[in-house]
Parts: structure tokens; sequence; C-alpha cells
């Protein structure tokens, strides 16, 4: 992938200032980061693709530092603005689009987790 990491990538990079896209309804009282099955994209590509501008016009409680749930309807429209905006954007979400298609498979939200 060129834009996001999986767990044993981004554990190997010895960084921790990603945001990490986990599968489902985080458990905020389990505090347990960094899923095996979870995407993990860098802080300064986040902000330079845009895709922070993307989310922060569209999910009303986005929290770049926190936890923020990402619903199916969400996803829709956060896809078809990254259409519109195209270019390396577009390619961002075209990358994370089969990960984020799976979890809607066995869940109804995934949850962004902020550096």
């Amino acid at each position: 992938m060129k834009y996001f990491l999986n767990e044993v990538e981004r554990e190997a990079s010895n960084s921790t200032c990603y945001h990490e896209f986990a599968k489902g309804k985080w458990d905020e009282n389990a505090c347990v980061f960094w899923h095996k099955d979870s995407l993990n994209i860098h802080d300064d590509l986040l902000i330079s693709l845009g895709i922070d501008t993307l989310l922060f016009s569209l999910v009303d409680d986005y929290n770049p530092v926190g936890e923020t749930k990402i619903s199916k309807e969400q996803w829709g429209k956060i896809y078809a603005k990254a259409e519109e905006c195209g270019e390396d954007l577009l390619e961002a979400i075209h990358e994370v689009a089969p990960w984020v298609e799976a979890n809607f498979r066995q869940h109804e939200v995934f949850t962004i987790l902020g550096v």
C-alpha cells in the first residue's frame, strides 16, 4: 500500500504518530490500540492529503486526537466527496476502501483513533 500501513509495518516504523482505522466500535474501557487488523496512516500524510479537512467537513464529531466513529452513511459521503477532489486524496480513499467495505460486512461503524 502507498498510504496506509498494516500493524506490522507501523510497528516496524518505530513511530506512534499514526491515525488508526480500527474495525467496529472501539472499546474505550479496554484502551487497546494498534489492532492487528487495523490500518494506519501517518499524521503528516493524513494532513498533507487533506483527509483531515475532508473529515472535518463531513463528520460533525471528527476528533483528530481522539476517537471518531464512521458509519456506512458517513463513509458514502466521504467517498463521494473524495471523488470530487480527485488526485492523491482520492487514491488514498480508494486504497482504504476495500478494508472499509470488509468492515461494514461485520460492523455498523469503524473507528478512527487520532494521534
